[in-house]
């Protein structure tokens, strides 16, 4: 799992490194698709302009200025591609679907952390019922070591230990890291 930055991922592409370049797909694709979905509404259409986008991203990244939020840069140009595909098929766009959506950073941290928390839970479901159990209610539902232990039946150390060995797992399972 890759731990760099966005910025650090940019500068190592910049300098010939591709696979810093797959690295930020992974740690974008799954995004940019529902992202795109809420414009074009169709999962090939959404699909196409994913790959449309990182291609662009990739034509133009020694011009990406590392000085400025990534997430901004990739997601206006997954906007203007959607727009763009819209327009072509003579669609009605919604100002109000599109005003300012990329300008929008706190949109976009939203949309993040939506993804990353659906990532999350669905990880979380991968893992043996004792550690998903564990995570889950210390997480989730917010409770203390003691009062896991008391509601799953086991001493305090238990739970700590499985919620160690649980998020040892979780991290293998989630499909990229946020930056």
């Amino acid at each position: 799992m890759n731990r760099q930055t966005d910025e650090e991922l940019v500068v190592a592409v910049q300098e010939g490194d591709i696979l810093s370049f797959e690295a930020l797909v992974k740690r974008y694709q799954r995004g940019l698709f529902f992202f795109i979905m809420r414009f074009v509404r169709d999962e090939g259409t959404a699909g196409d302009i994913v790959q449309e986008t990182l291609f662009k991203v990739y034509q133009v990244i020694d011009d990406v200025d590392t000085a400025r939020k990534f997430s901004t840069f990739i997601f206006e140009i997954a906007k203007n591609k959607a727009i763009s595909h819209l327009r072509s098929r003579k669609k009605h766009v919604s100002l109000d679907e599109v005003t300012d959506v990329a300008e929008d950073e706190s949109f976009i941290e939203q949309f993040l952390r939506k993804d990353l928390a659906f990532s999350v839970r669905a990880a979380v479901k991968k893992l043996p019922k004792k550690y998903r159990d564990v995570i889950s209610l210390y997480y989730f539902d917010e409770l203390s070591y003691e009062e896991v232990g008391s509601k799953l039946h086991m001493p305090v150390n238990t739970v700590r230990t499985h919620l160690r060995r649980g998020k040892e797992q979780l991290r293998k399972l989630l499909p990229y890291e946020n930056s």
